[in-house]
């Protein structure tokens, strides 16, 4: 059994505080998050609920990771975690690509689609150092 390394428990940590922030914001808030603060155009009440829910999701899953002892108990979860962030990396780079969207948005996406990246560059070197 392999011990799980302070930086991946520290990337845990990071994964539990952006999926309770981002899901509150997606979740709970989405009218004043969404249309007041970045101006969304195109109106889904739906759509952003979801992906709150996968961030709740996420966040307690990354939780519950953070207070296991071996790596082998969390290894599963922790590459369907990283799985996730390299989807949401690719849908916003198409997002950014495909759509016309307001300066607000187009901020708002460019600062999620990078933040979603240092975290999934995090995790896969996490994960290649917990496999080594």
């Amino acid at each position: 059994m392999t011990e799980i390394q302070k930086l991946t428990k520290i990337s845990l940590l990071l994964d539990v505080l952006a999926g309770f922030i981002f899901a509150f914001l997606y979740l709970v808030i989405p009218d004043i998050y969404i249309y007041d603060l970045t101006q969304w155009p195109f109106n889904d009440p739906i759509y952003f609920r979801l992906f709150g829910g996968t961030l709740l999701v996420l966040g307690l899953a990354s939780l519950m990771a953070y207070f296991k002892k071996e790596w082998e108990e969390i290894k599963l979860l922790y590459e369907l975690a990283l799985m996730w962030l390299l989807m949401v990396t690719i849908i916003n780079i198409f997002e950014l690509a495909l759509l016309s969207l307001p300066a607000m948005a187009l901020t708002n996406t460019i600062v999620n689609t990078i933040l979603v990246a240092i975290y999934l560059i995090l995790g896969i070197y996490c994960w290649i150092k917990q496999r080594g």
